[in-house]
């Protein structure tokens, strides 16, 4: 959980302009969830530390490392997203299949957005990795958000990007979840012209379901129609603010959060919890939320 006691974040005693560019990165596996956001805007301000960022999430040891240097590679993927250079991109690109492979949710969820900012250097590695069959649904799934993303900077590449994401939801060949991911891209956006293969598509997966309406891993036709009624873009993907997670009031947010995880887990010492259900978030099991982003044993 964060940093455990006595943390150069948590007593506050840092000036980091004064910081070599060594002791400034070794913040990054040193401060757990708490770094400052005083730490992020050095590292933006320096201006010459994306290679040193870009190592860190190169290395697939630095996804999965103990805490608190486990957010090392969180850390630097929101730097990098802050400095949105050119540089930037590829490192990020090689985020993206980290991200996936460890599913790393902290920078999962935050990538199309970072990649938003980034804008036009990013389409071209966006657009390979959406394209490339031999990747995971998911991690093509993000490149089209991240290529969504970019349309809201960049209104130039729009109808390229959903041409291209309109083809992911019409290829009956692809994986049926990479589809309803760029189903969902296109009524986030509420494209208009593929609102028709979108209702075909919600039928497909009325069928699918059984009719079952706890089935919400895609969309149906009702769906479909109740989007385009309400007429409201759902954007709040591909805009979120990464940053965020510096602000003091969301690191103390943490910290109680993984205070009522120990003390819950703590009730149940014979249970496997990294099996059961979030309280936080009820889709999903604890490995995969709390436990899996804090380490909590």
């Amino acid at each position: 959980m964060g940093t455990g006691k006595g943390g150069a974040a948590e007593r506050g005693m840092i000036d980091h302009r004064y910081l070599s560019d060594d002791k400034l990165t070794d913040l990054l596996f040193t401060e757990g969830d708490r770094l400052e956001r005083a730490a992020v805007d050095e590292f933006v301000r320096r201006g010459g530390m994306v290679p040193r960022l870009g190592k860190i999430v190169s290395d697939p040891y630095n996804w999965n490392e103990p805490l608190p240097a486990w957010w090392a590679a969180v850390h630097a993927v929101y730097i990098l997203g802050a400095v949105a250079s050119e540089a930037a991109v590829l490192p990020l690109l090689r985020a993206l299949r980290y991200a996936e492979a460890s599913e790393n949710d902290w920078v999962t969820e935050d990538l199309p957005s970072i990649f938003g900012k980034v804008g036009l250097p990013a389409v071209e590695g966006l657009r390979r990795i959406a394209g490339d069959e031999t990747s995971g649904w998911y991690a093509r799934a993000i490149a089209l958000e991240g290529l969504a993303a970019v349309t809201l900077k960049e209104p130039g590449t729009t109808e390229s990007v959903f041409r291209l994401v309109h083809e992911r939801l019409r290829d009956g060949t692809e994986e049926r979840m990479l589809r309803q991911a760029a189903g969902h891209v296109l009524l986030d956006f509420l494209r208009t012209e593929c609102r028709d293969d979108l209702l075909e598509f919600g039928r497909e997966e009325r069928q699918v379901s059984g009719g079952d309406e706890a089935y919400r891993s895609g969309f149906t036709d009702d769906d479909v129609k109740r989007e385009f009624k309400q007429k409201h873009l759902s954007l709040e993907r591909y805009t979120r603010d990464w940053l965020a997670f510096y602000d003091p009031s969301a690191i103390a947010g943490r910290r109680t959060r993984w205070e009522q995880e120990r003390l819950e887990q703590a009730d149940k010492p014979e249970r496997a919890p990294e099996f059961e259900l979030c309280p936080f978030a009820s889709d999903r099991k604890r490995k995969k939320c709390c436990l899996g982003k804090a380490g909590i044993a």
